[in-house]
């Protein structure tokens, strides 16, 4: 298929899912199936670029177009978002040839008429995007302006700035050694064979970072279960958690199941984990994860965990509850999420996690650990939950893990860390480790 069907294509996906709402990722695998691999790839880093980057794309436009973004007709705004993209950012796209795409898209659309605003505008912002200057860091990191308020009352500008170029960045591709399998040796030659560049080894020791030309889930070493995808943060939990041989653990919120596996390797598969979800889709996903990379003692569970299951009262070891979140730490590789939130959306998550947290208390034995986690980096979901915790009788209790040097110093009481997203270049995560 030719760039050109590609980029109209893009426009569609791109106008329906601003009118639908719908979610980027189903979006995705709906629409872009039947295209080849080349492809496929230029239409993703299209949507995902155009997604990531639209507050300051929207500013530059209205700086150029006497038509303000937000009057435009919705076919026309995305391709006129997603034109801007491409002269600003793509280098291997020339600029004209993205502004005469358009206008043949117009043209085709049986939109000739206003071709010429199109090629007009494009032309002019190529020839001046050299000068544009943008007014904070809201527009320019392409972040809404409540987060960036929030994130500099509480880590201050320089902070802040880091993390925001940080999730500007690209999200590397992570993964993760199954222990219970193989070795880390010799998953490398296999990817080797596979075509898959292994970049460097990660600051855990079943991480690698990867780059995979044709796609990840065609690699007959993924299929065979021998590695899995997931982001060092999120690999950390397991270790935070420290599960032991002949545990009997929950995890709470546990779809599709990453996490959970990863407890019953860390366990080298001897005790019992229950991958608990509200979903019954989500518990097969689970499963399925299970099966795969070979952790049988994982058994999925339909709970909802806002409801107290009698049965589950002081089971459990070990409890996981890696909880909704509004996501904010991982808005590099979803980046529909920064525009999905709001500072109310904020306080109803959190009124969420706080009846999971005081509900998965009553399934912990005496002396029993639980592990809190998000991905999200604000203080309601974060710190505020600890306090919250400690005023439910739990007491912070010391990571058992040697964490890296580099995360040392954002360990607090020994018992909780906020990973910040460019400071390991991963995924912005939080965890707690309490003792009941």
């Amino acid at each position: 298929m030719e760039q050109k069907t590609v980029r109209e294509k893009v426009a569609q996906i791109l106008t329906d899912i601003e009118k639908d709402d719908t979610y980027l990722q189903l979006a995705l695998k709906k629409e872009l199936d039947t295209l080849d691999a080349k492809d496929k790839g230029f239409a993703n880093e299209l949507i995902y670029g155009t997604i990531k980057w639209r507050l300051r794309l929207d500013y530059v436009l209205d700086q150029f177009s006497k038509t303000p973004v937000k009057k435009m007709k919705p076919f026309i705004r995305q391709l006129m978002r997603m034109s801007v993209y491409q002269i600003l950012f793509l280098d291997k796209v020339p600029a004209s040839a993205a502004i005469n795409e358009a206008v043949k898209i117009m043209h085709k659309r049986k939109m000739s008429n206003l071709s010429g605003f199109v090629n007009g505008v494009l032309r002019n912002i190529d020839r001046n995007k050299s000068e544009i200057t943008y007014p904070n860091l809201s527009v320019y990191y392409s972040i809404p302006e409540w987060i960036i308020t929030r994130w500099m009352k509480y880590y201050g500008e320089m902070e802040t700035k880091a993390i925001c170029e940080s999730l500007s960045q690209r999200a590397r591709v992570c993964i993760r050694i199954n222990t219970l399998k193989t070795t880390k040796d010799k998953v490398k030659a296999l990817l080797s064979e596979e075509g898959i560049t292994v970049l460097e080894e990660g600051f855990l020791p079943e991480s690698l970072y990867i780059h995979a030309p044709n796609g990840i889930h065609h690699s007959p070493s993924f299929k065979a279960g021998l590695w899995t995808v997931q982001d060092e943060s999120a690999m950390l939990v397991g270790h935070v958690l420290g599960p032991e041989k002949g545990d009997e653990i929950l995890d709470v919120c546990s779809a599709p199941g990453g996490k959970t596996v990863h407890l019953a390797e860390l366990m080298q598969n001897e005790g019992h984990i229950i991958g608990a979800d509200v979903h019954e889709h989500k518990i097969e996903l689970i499963e399925k994860n299970a099966k795969r990379l070979g952790a049988s003692i994982v058994e999925g569970k339909l709970q909802d965990g806002m409801l107290i299951n009698e049965d589950w009262k002081e089971k459990f070891d070990k409890i996981l509850l890696d909880a909704p979140c509004s996501g904010l730490g991982i808005i590099k590789r979803k980046p529909d999420i920064r525009y999905a939130k709001d500072e109310t959306a904020i306080r109803d998550i959190n009124n969420i996690q706080r009846k999971l947290l005081k509900n998965a208390i009553n399934y912990l034995k005496k002396d029993g650990i639980l592990v809190y986690s998000t991905c999200t980096l604000t203080q309601e979901e974060n710190q505020n939950m600890v306090e919250y915790a400690l005023s439910l009788g739990l007491q912070l209790d010391a990571i058992p893990y040697d964490m890296p040097a580099c995360l040392k110093p954002y360990i607090k009481d020994n018992a909780y860390i906020e990973i910040l997203p460019h400071v390991t270049d991963t995924d912005g995560f939080f965890m707690a480790r309490f003792r009941k």
